[in-house]
Order: structure tokens, then sequence, then C-alpha cells
């Protein structure tokens, strides 16, 4: 398998293998999905609260986007699963790509969470900031031990990064309300 970028033109993309063209904008198709979550988010909470905005904004965006990753944590583990264990692939430009999009998501709702504990909101148990903690340094762990990885495939790293991810956030979720 190469890692080599598709060809610019749909007829070339049409010689290319299924699994590629459909991954051919995986980036930018999580990007979009995690841009409109937010904004769905946002306008549901401004519908339903329209004046305490303030508050109850930061703490749903908080709130669901910890599902939010939760969700693509464990899409992400079962798609590294089967790059790496099924198709016995290594980590490929879209998958990491990807990986960084779920970082940014995660990193984003860690700064909102920071942003709520400073103006005064504290979460149910203290720990959860450990938890929180957690969340933001797991992937970037598991992204220096893909890309300095002498052995390839590398794509172990990620299944276990994102498991454990998923992980931590189902357990920073427990404690987080």
């Amino acid at each position: 398998m190469t890692d080599q970028p598709l060809p610019a033109t749909p007829a070339a993309r049409a010689d290319q293998p299924r699994w590629r063209r459909l991954l051919f904008r995986f980036d930018t198709l999580l990007i979009a999905l995690t841009v409109g979550f937010g904004a769905v988010v946002a306008l549901d909470t401004v519908r339903r609260v329209p004046l305490v905005w303030a508050y109850i904004l930061p703490f749903d965006l908080h709130y669901q986007f910890a599902r939010y990753g939760l969700a693509v944590a464990l899409l992400m583990a079962g798609i590294a699963a089967y790059i790496g264990l099924v198709r016995k692939g290594d980590v490929t430009p879209w998958f990491r790509r990807g990986v960084y999009v779920v970082f940014g998501t995660v990193l984003f709702q860690a700064l909102v969470g920071l942003l709520m504990y400073i103006n005064g909101t504290r979460p149910a148990e203290e720990v959860h900031l450990i938890y929180g903690a957690g969340s933001v340094l797991a992937l970037p762990f598991f992204i220096f031990v893909e890309v300095t990885a002498k052995k390839r495939p590398a794509m172990g790293s990620y299944i276990w990064g994102f498991a454990l991810l998923a992980g931590i956030l189902l357990r920073s979720i427990m404690t987080g309300a």
C-alpha cells in the first residue's frame, strides 16, 4: 500500500480502490461534522435558554463535546483497528489528519472546561480535572510514538491511543456532572 495522495481529477481517482476514494477527504468531513455539531449545540442552547447563554452555552458545549469526543474516539479506534489489523496497513496521511482533528476537538473541549473552571464552575468530582488533562495528553503521546516508530506499520499506537482516549473520556464523563 502506498501513502501517495490521490490524483486530483475524478477520472484518475476512479482507478483507485473504493476505500481510498471514500477516505479521500476524511479530514474535511471530520472537520465539517465537528463544526456542524458545535453549531447545532450552540443553536439549540440559545433556542432553549436565550437569556443566560453566557453560562449555559459553555456548559452545553463542554457537555456535548465530551459525548461527541467519545463517539469519535471509538469510531477512530475502529478505523485504526480495521486498517492495522484487518488490512495490515499503515497510517495514511488522511488518517493522521483525522487524528489531528480529533486532538483539536479534545483540546477545544478542554479549553471550554478550563474557561468554565476559571469562571467558578466546578465539576462534581475534582478528579474530573485529572481526566481532562489526561484526555488532552493522550493523543500527542501516541502521535509521537507513531511518527518516531522505526518499525512499520505503526497503526498499533493509534489503536491503543484511541482506546485509551475513549476510556479516559468515559471516566471523565462519569465524574463531571
